[in-house]
């Protein structure tokens, strides 16, 4: 058998250099795409639960705050602090307005109400 002979019976049964490359490139690129939709599908999550703690966070105080306006003309007072299940609220009332401070867990919300005081004459 003369070399040449051999080199292609070589090449035949193990494939060429090329190919080989080309396989391990493919497992490559195939894990680096696995690794960056598991990247964004957890990436997605993440942000979907903070959405949907802040969004809860946030009915919770306005709940509460409406809550609170209910029982406010029976308070009798301008200044004070209210407590409820999730957390307290500070209220002060101003010229014109009623501000009201929900802090639920670390978070604030501010909220401003028009001072309903009426004053009328029979």
């Amino acid at each position: 058998m003369s070399l040449p002979s051999l080199m292609e019976n070589k090449k035949k049964v193990h494939g060429s250099l090329n190919s080989q490359g080309g396989v391990l490139l493919s497992v490559l690129l195939a894990i680096f795409l696995f690794s960056f939709l598991v990247l964004n599908l957890t990436t997605s999550y993440h942000q979907t639960a903070d959405l949907v703690s802040r969004t809860e966070q946030l009915y919770q105080a306005k709940i509460a705050k409406e809550l609170f306006l209910a029982d406010y003309p029976k308070l009798n007072v301008k200044k004070g602090t209210w407590m409820f299940n999730k957390g307290e609220i500070t209220f002060e009332t101003e010229q014109t307005q009623l501000k009201i401070i929900v802090k639920i867990k670390k978070k604030t919300y501010h909220f401003y109400e028009k001072n309903s005081t009426s004053n009328s004459s029979n």
